[in-house]
């Protein structure tokens, strides 16, 4: 569950994490915060909360009337991108999400670097190709 005010850009590499835990977006991803601001938070920040989600209380730049506190992704088993805005850690939205006409941001920088992540990965690019 990524923070849905981050909007991720290119890929930070695993070097920061020992071993590297598994991300709510696949990767570890750098970008900028959104939220009343267009800045890039310091990689610690990035990779602790802004991958990571659930920011509410632990970021000084989200929002504390926002309706949702992190954003989480699936494939369907016929390979279609799904996104779910959580608060306290339950589902409030869900719908599914293309990734090349969709113009939420930063929700559709988030469903990309998602989708490239998971198109890496054997089990994922099999299912995406089995898909109708």
């Amino acid at each position: 569950m990524a923070c849905p005010y981050f909007k991720p850009s290119r890929r930070l590499d695993s070097a920061g994490w020992d071993p590297p835990p598994r991300l709510p977006l696949g990767d570890a991803w750098a970008g900028t915060c959104t939220a009343g601001c267009t800045r890039e938070p310091p990689e610690s920040i990035q990779r602790e909360i802004c991958n990571s989600g659930y920011a509410r209380g632990r970021c000084d730049h989200f929002p504390e009337n926002e309706p949702s506190d992190a954003v989480r992704f699936s494939l369907s088993a016929g390979g279609r991108l799904i996104y779910i805005l959580e608060k306290d850690h339950a589902p409030i939205e869900h719908e599914e999400i293309d990734i090349l006409t969709d113009a939420r941001e930063p929700l559709a920088s988030l469903a990309r670097a998602f989708w490239e992540s998971h198109q890496k990965t054997p089990a994922s690019a099999a299912a995406i190709a089995a898909a109708p």
